[in-house]
């Protein structure tokens, strides 16, 4: 009878002890909303009123089962704290819950509800949570310039942009063509072209590096360092997924190592008469990597004549193995994906500095139209601009304006 007992009430501390961190945590407080549990509920019906998943809902709340009782609080909801960050304040002695909302401009009842607390009391030590209002992220280059107010009648939200006719080389649009900005990753099409031209041996493996981690920023990468790829594996995830260490990999085993490879790209930009044209390094992650609409769109027609640079652009998808792991890896361009568009080149591009930009060849009505947008606030407005450009080209109603300097093409 004892054993029985001593197993019971264990049993029970368990379950008391699952239910307290279930309810009571004050590190997701602020990031979920909570239904209480009323007589007749079942956890099946839960999910359907709040759409939810069932096995969310247990992951959600520590649940074993579908087991729940009356009274029970769940976590039925994730809340998106958009804008703000999260952070946490340590209570030394004299502080109180009023100063230190004051200190972080944030509502007392805000700090309780993140904290599950049922007064204002605190105590020395205590960790509060606290969802801080995030500070305003750096302005785009454009942006700082004034671009953004110019008005156009394609009405795009993109700071710059061209779009030409490849088979005539016409200009049919432009906004702030030949104003030099930072091209983010449209940098991979130079960096591509050349390894390409120059007849690498893309059968040759390249091991990830130290160098390609320590990069400057955006660089989550699942290439890891130790892990080898040949070199057409880094061209392919340099154009299609946009890999920053893929591409830093291909100017750093370039003949004659980086800055070698940096003074091509360079050369290259003069002999395609891209004379805005700057680059600092392979991959676009520095800002000092910069460009015109009007002179990627003299790189963009370079690309289209690399059939290996038009497929690996346009690519889909690819597994590839990543230290004994098989990763997929996505096109970074969504309307690759899309089959009502045809596109032969590709790529698309971020940071802050030059928000996000694209340089494409699309075709339509069988034709091909290189299309170059810079500085769009969000990927939703960069694709938008492209659907509006595409439907003004399909609508007929297109007229020339003017067409590249001569010996363009």
């Amino acid at each position: 009878m004892n054993e029985r007992l001593k197993i019971f009430l264990r049993n029970y501390v368990v379950f008391l002890s699952l239910l307290f961190f279930s309810v009571y945590r004050p590190a997701s407080a602020g990031q979920f909303k909570y239904h209480t549990v009323s007589l007749g509920d079942t956890l099946s019906e839960i999910s359907q009123k709040y759409k939810v998943r069932l096995k969310d809902l247990r992951r959600w709340n520590n649940l074993r089962s579908n087991r729940i009782f009356v009274g029970q609080k769940l976590k039925v909801s994730k809340k998106k704290m958009r804008n703000l960050s999260r952070k946490f304040h340590r209570v030394v002695a004299g502080d109180t819950l009023s100063e230190i909302s004051q200190k972080y401009k944030v509502r007392l009842k805000d700090l309780r509800r993140w904290n599950n607390l049922r007064s204002n009391r605190i105590f020395i030590g205590q960790k509060i949570l606290i969802y801080a209002p995030r500070k305003n992220l750096e302005r785009s280059v454009a942006t700082k310039l004034g671009l953004k107010k110019t008005v156009d009648f394609l009405k795009l939200n993109s700071s710059a942009a061209i779009v030409v006719d490849q088979t005539t080389g016409k200009v049919l649009f432009e906004k702030n063509a030949d104003v030099a900005l930072p091209i983010a990753s449209l940098t991979k099409l130079m960096t591509a072209l050349l390894i390409v031209e120059n007849e690498l041996n893309l059968a040759k493996l390249i091991k990830i590096t130290s160098r390609e981690a320590n990069l400057e920023r955006y660089n989550y990468s699942r290439l890891k360092v130790g892990s080898r790829f040949t070199r057409a594996q880094l061209l392919h995830l340099a154009l299609m997924s946009s890999e920053n260490r893929a591409a830093f990999a291909l100017g750093r085993t370039f003949p004659g190592g980086l800055d070698a490879f940096v003074a091509a790209m360079n050369v290259k930009s003069k002999i395609l008469s891209m004379w805005s044209t700057k680059f600092t390094e392979p991959t676009g992650l520095n800002s000092g990597n910069v460009s015109s609409a009007r002179d990627l769109a003299k790189l963009v027609d370079a690309a289209s004549r690399v059939p290996l640079i038009v497929k690996f652009s346009t690519s889909k998808m690819s597994k590839v193995k990543v230290l004994n792991k098989i990763h997929r890896f996505r096109n970074s361009n969504l309307l690759v994906r899309n089959e009502n568009w045809d596109i032969s080149v590709s790529k698309t591009g971020f940071i802050r500095p030059s928000g996000k930009c694209l340089a494409m060849i699309t075709r339509v009505k069988e034709r091909p139209y290189i299309i170059v947008t810079l500085d769009a606030t969000k990927s939703l407005d960069r694709a938008k601009d492209a659907k509006r450009i595409f439907s003004w080209l399909a609508s007929e109603k297109t007229a020339s304006t003017r067409s590249f300097e001569k010996g363009f093409y």
